[in-house]
């Protein structure tokens, strides 16, 4: 069954472009000849010849530049120098650009042989060719506007644009793949997890457009798409579970990780990806998951090791935002202008600098608590905090119902003390301030040993108590409790009272706590002992009372005075700020509330326990840094850095965006916000570019620009233009929808083309650039891993959360000052999907490394896929290869009674199209040969089944599985398993 490139016939236009072709080609002119008739492309031919030559001496770096020559000017290479004119339009035997570069004088020659770079006779004859058609200039072609290439009506436009370049090459595009290979590569491509057998099955029984098309929307909707997209992301920001450096220590950015696999899956916009990720604090009413988002750039990393200077590392943190951004989203090298002005590209070190001043104004600073954090409210706890939350609003409101008598009983007891006038007050060391309630404000020097004397104006009166009130925070904001700012304790060691001229002091007696009470009994207060005393831990809300009776009650037949001293001795500045005295003239007793009655006891009690419980889970919430701006008045000025040495300042700068490209939106702020809307841009054309570019990488093994991470002179060219603008533009015009760029691609007959080749592709397209067949590479660490998990049907499906330790080698845990280890994960955290592994910068997950994984260290613009013997020895012997082995053994097992049929079974499991007897044959000698191995040596057979964790069936013998399990093995490890056919 053939199909149509879809439903409104694009692969009807083929045999049009192919018989141009052949018409071309009977007429003497091959594709070669066809395009050296056309002008020379100054964007394509003339510009990269000139960067990788010449930029490096005669380009945008002035500190650099030889002879005061520019040839990255069109009016700098035409004007008059000491040895003539460079470019001469329409004579190139004029131009001393050509001179310098054909003369045979080793002191002439250009570039000089000390360069070691050498201009290719082919590239001076297309150089020659340029002049003498006139020298037409032009910008880098990344940097033109993007505009949409004309596609007839009717036509699919990545279907055309391939078959018109494959036409210009004689080549024409191969057959579909077969619907069960199709089926895997679209579930891979889409999910990373291969589908199951059945669903290929039902597929390749009625394999229409629509059942395709549906299948396509199935899996960009399944939540296992956006696990699999976030790989790529992750990789670019640089995401790790650990800070990096020496110590290496672990730090949450986890929610991030899985606030990504969410806009994924939601299919956000890029321009709302964008803003979110870079700016999300400064967003109007920023919510968690915006503020979350932005853990983005807190990716860099940290160091914790003793002695280094925290503004270094800072500096340092900044500049990698700003090489990654520009990298990410525009694909441009732009790190390169840190230190001087770039050499190929046109980006100074000033706009370097400039760009560096919207990134420079966060608070993180390198320090050790990751600071600023956000305790973010993860999902799962959702229910269980508001459960807590409507239970404590109950139980208060219960209390305060059960408390109210109570309430009312102390607020007629409040009543009974009077605020005696304060005619006196002073302090050994402070100042005391008489407030408007009578409390009494403590300034100046804070001595670490400190009195009070204060002197009370007394009505007439039979006075029995006295009382101390430390009082919480005044409402202007001025603290109330414990002058030392490091700790809000304070400590009386004694406190004595008297009259004015009568010698010795008024006994007090039956001291007790006046409200909520914490620390040292009161008593200690009147004990006589300095190094004793009262001490609470107050709150800002909180209200400390001491109450003390005169052991004679105090008979005043006049107004009289009373002085009463409180002495702090702790030694350790903690003294009162904000306190009051009164006194009373009733008994104990009256001052005696009624006990609680048991049910406000309860009340309380629960009311202390959902606190506690609901505290606990706060304080469980992971702490994610994430970006704040500083407040306008400690924005920090940014500087230029002097050959990129932050210790070496130049002239200060203000924020701005490289001149050569599109203009900063009108009315967007100078800030990090300013640059997403930037980026994101419509006159922006190398984002949409970029990331076309990077989608399409993903899915066909390479980009259009092979070097994804350079968009700039000296990266690759696109082997189609016109098919990048195409896609690029379908990506902008689409929204920037992720989804939507996905579904028209693999819903193209260029996506669908089988991979197999012939020796004639092979010849005229040895690596596919040109698109004519499928593509065909090793799949991605995490999806070889996870692709074996799942067909053993051992995979964990779980979503999110913390990272996972799997199994892997002891003993590499090793980093310096760091007392994490890696403990193996057990139950269903033993298998979880890749992207949940934990990833330590200084020793990352081994098996990932060996399939070309990321350390996290620094962004990974791509992975370049490799091929070595340790990929071999990860897939034979890491144990979670071993036990995903000995699961899918046992599925082949049951799954069929005979060795033929179990052998087809677990190829179906594993490759999803049919088999027939000549690929299970060699699988069933294997188990055989394996077999009689172990039947020999039994103790073979049980070390595997226990290193592999099999669950043997009931009465099946141990040799026989032993064996399954070596055929499994074999299964997981065969080239098509590890490969996208």
């Amino acid at each position: 069954m053939t199909f149509p490139a879809n439903a409104s016939g694009t692969r009807r236009a083929a045999p049009d472009i192919l018989r141009l072709g052949v018409i071309l080609l009977l007429a003497g002119l091959s594709p070669a000849g066809i395009r050296a008739a056309e002008p020379v492309n100054f964007s394509r031919e003339i510009l990269p010849v000139l960067s990788a030559n010449c930029f490096a001496c005669h380009g945008p770096d002035e500190h650099e530049r030889k002879a005061k020559l520019r040839l990255d000017i069109e009016a700098e290479a035409r004007r008059e120098h000491a040895d003539g004119f460079p470019v001469v339009p329409g004579s190139p035997e004029k131009s001393t650009l050509l001179a310098r570069l054909t003369t045979d004088d080793p002191d002439e020659v250009m570039p000089p042989p000390m360069a070691h770079k050498t201009v290719k006779p082919e590239q001076i004859a297309t150089l020659r060719r340029w002049i003498a058609e006139g020298a037409k200039w032009g910008r880098h072609w990344s940097f033109e506007p993007l505009v949409r290439p004309e596609v007839p009506a009717g036509a699919g436009g990545i279907d055309f644009l391939t078959h018109q370049m494959l036409a210009a090459r004689g080549l024409s595009p191969a057959a579909p793949a077969s619907p069960h290979t199709l089926v895997r590569r679209l579930s891979l491509d889409l999910t990373g997890l291969p589908p199951e057998p059945g669903a290929a099955d039902a597929f390749a029984a009625s394999p229409s457009e629509e059942a395709y098309a549906r299948m396509v929307d199935e899996l960009l909707a399944s939540p296992r798409f956006g696990e699999h997209w976030a790989r790529m992301w992750l990789d670019l920001m640089r995401y790790a579970d650990t800070k990096g450096y020496e110590k290496d220590l672990g730090r949450t950015m986890w929610p991030w990780r899985d606030w990504v696999v969410q806009a994924f899956n939601a299919d956000m916009p890029l321009t709302q990806f964008t803003t979110e990720q870079l700016a999300g604090d400064l967003l109007p009413g920023a919510t968690q998951d915006q503020i979350i988002a932005t853990a983005c750039h807190r990716n860099t990393m940290v160091n914790d090791e003793g002695g280094t200077d925290d503004e270094e590392f800072r500096q340092a943190a900044v500049k990698d935002r700003v090489d990654s951004t520009l990298q990410v989203w525009m694909g441009l090298t732009m790190g390169c202008a840190k230190c001087h002005t770039h050499k190929y590209d046109p980006v100074s070190q000033t706009e370097y600098y400039q760009f560096f001043a919207l990134f420079n104004q966060t608070e993180d600073a390198d320090r050790y608590d990751d600071s600023p954090v956000l305790a973010a409210t993860v999902s799962k706890d959702n229910a269980a905090r508001e459960a807590f939350l409507t239970q404590i609003t109950s139980l208060t409101a219960s209390a305060a119902e059960l408390e109210k008598p109570r309430t009312e009983a102390l607020a007629a007891l409040e009543g009974l003390w009077t605020v005696p006038q304060v005619e006196h007050a002073e302090a050994a060391a402070a100042t005391l301030t008489i407030q408007p309630d009578g409390s009494l404000l403590a300034g100046g020097p804070n001595a670490d040993r400190e009195t009070y004397a204060v002197t009370l104006s007394l009505p007439a009166g039979t006075w029995r108590s006295l009382r101390l009130e430390a009082l919480p925070e005044k409402q202007d904001g001025q603290p109330g409790v414990g002058r030392n700012p490091a700790d809000p304790n304070f400590v009386v060691s004694e406190l004595t009272a008297g009259i004015p001229g009568r010698t010795g002091a008024i006994p007090l007696t039956n001291a007790r706590a006046g409200f909520s009470q914490e620390g040292w009994p009161v008593a200690a207060a009147i004990d006589g002992k300095p190094e004793t005393g009262w001490a609470v831990s107050p709150r800002k809300s909180e209200r400390h009372a001491a109450v003390f009776d005169f052991a004679v009650p105090l008979e005043l037949s006049a107004p009289g005075k009373l002085c009463v001293t409180v002495s702090q001795q702790y030694g350790s500045r903690l003294t009162l700020l904000r306190f009051r005295l009164s006194v009373t003239t009733a008994t104990a007793a009256q001052l005696t509330l009624p006990p609680a009655p048991d049910a406000l006891t309860k009340a309380q009690a629960d009311l202390a326990a959902a606190r506690d419980a609901l505290k606990k889970l706060d304080d469980s919430r992971p702490k994610v840094p994430v970006m704040r701006e500083l407040a306008p008045g400690s924005q920090r000025v940014t500087h230029l850095h002097r050959r990129g040495n932050f210790l070496d300042p130049g002239e200060p700068v203000i924020p701005a965006v490289p001149a050569a490209f599109h203009p900063f939106p009108p009315g967007a702020p100078l800030n990090r916000l300013g640059a997403a809307q930037w980026l994101t841009s419509p006159d922006n054309p190398l984002t949409p570019r970029v990331w076309a570019n990077r989608i399409w990488a993903r899915l066909f093994g390479a980009g259009i620009v092979e070097t994804e991470e350079d968009f700039g002179a000296l990266g690759s060219p696109p082997s189609s233009q016109a098919l990048l603008d195409w896609l690029a533009a379908e990506y902008r015009d689409g929204g920037g929808s992720l989804k939507k760029l996905l579904r028209t691609i693999v819903l193209s007959a260029t996506y669908r083309q089988r991979s197999e080749s012939t020796p004639a592709q092979r010849e005229a397209d040895p690596r596919n650039v040109y698109l004519s067949r499928g593509a065909r590479y090793r799949l991605s660490a995490e999806t070889v891993r996870d692709q074996a998990l799942a067909v053993s049907g051992l995979l964990s499906l779980k979503m999110g959360g913390p990272p996972v330790m799997p199994p892997q080698p002891q003993g590499l845990w090793r980093s310096t000052y760091n007392g994490q280890k890696w403990v193996d994960a057990e139950g269903d955290d033993r298998f979880r999907r890749g992207l949940y592994t934990y990833l330590k910068r200084t020793t990352p997950y081994p098996a990932m490394t060996a399939f070309d994984g990321g350390s996290g260290e620094v962004c990974q613009i791509r992975r370049i896929r490799t091929n070595t013997p340790l990929q071999a020895l990860v897939t034979l012997n890491d144990p979670v290869y071993l036990e995903a082995a000995a699961a899918l053994a046992k599925r082949m097992v049951l799954g069929a009674s005979e060795a033929p049929g179990r052998a087809a079974f677990g190829l179906r499991l594993a490759l999803i199209r049919p088999v027939d007897a000549n690929e299970t044959a060699p699988l069933v000698k294997l188990q055989r040969d394996a077999e009689t191995v172990f039947a020999a040596d039994p103790q073979k057979a049980a070390s595997l089944l226990t290193a592999t964790r099999a669950q043997r069936p009931q009465d099946f013998p141990e040799p026989a599985f032993a064996a399954w399990i070596v055929a499994a093995s074999a299964i997981i490890n065969l080239d098509e398993f590890i490969c996208r056919n």
